[in-house]
């Protein structure tokens, strides 16, 4: 329920806010040496940025993508993005985040065999990143008082 709660505040941020967020959590995140890319003709409702990406292999150039509209991730968002990697530094890996939802179009071309990775955060996964990394979120505990069986029962056999 915090999730969704998260969820839909993240959608009611205005596109410069909800990019700021993004940029923090993904920095939290480990990508780092995060730099704008200009891209002629692409919609005025994405950013697009390149960053290194640490991996147990090393670091990896990551295309990244953030739709700051809320719109939703097709298959071909994928393939674009896949297909234009070589405009991103040139990167070997992408990602792409939205407040929206991913298709389940998006899903499979994400996971093509053989080709280059392209990671997809739609609206839960990038509240589940925020919680994970300490963004946008405060941490509470909530103690609650359960009965001590082991001892109520130590004490009836005494």
């Amino acid at each position: 329920a915090s999730r969704r709660a998260l969820l839909r505040k993240l959608q009611e941020l205005p596109g410069h806010a909800f990019l700021e967020l993004v940029l923090l959590v993904l920095e939290k995140a480990g990508l780092t040496q995060i730099r704008l890319v200009k891209r002629p003709g692409a919609p005025g409702s994405e950013s697009h940025f390149t960053a290194l990406q640490k991996t147990g292999a090393g670091e990896v150039r990551t295309a990244v993508v953030i739709r700051r509209d809320g719109r939703e991730i097709g298959r071909e968002r994928v393939a674009d993005l896949r297909g234009s990697l070589h405009h991103y530094g040139p990167a070997s890996a992408g990602l792409i985040v939205t407040a929206g939802q991913v298709l389940s179009g998006a899903r499979e071309e994400s996971a093509v065999a053989g080709a280059a990775p392209i990671a997809l955060y739609d609206g839960l996964a990038l509240a589940r990143l925020c919680e994970e990394h300490d963004v946008a979120v405060v941490q509470a505990r909530l103690p609650i008082a359960l009965p001590d069986l082991d001892f109520l029962e130590a004490l009836r056999a005494t």
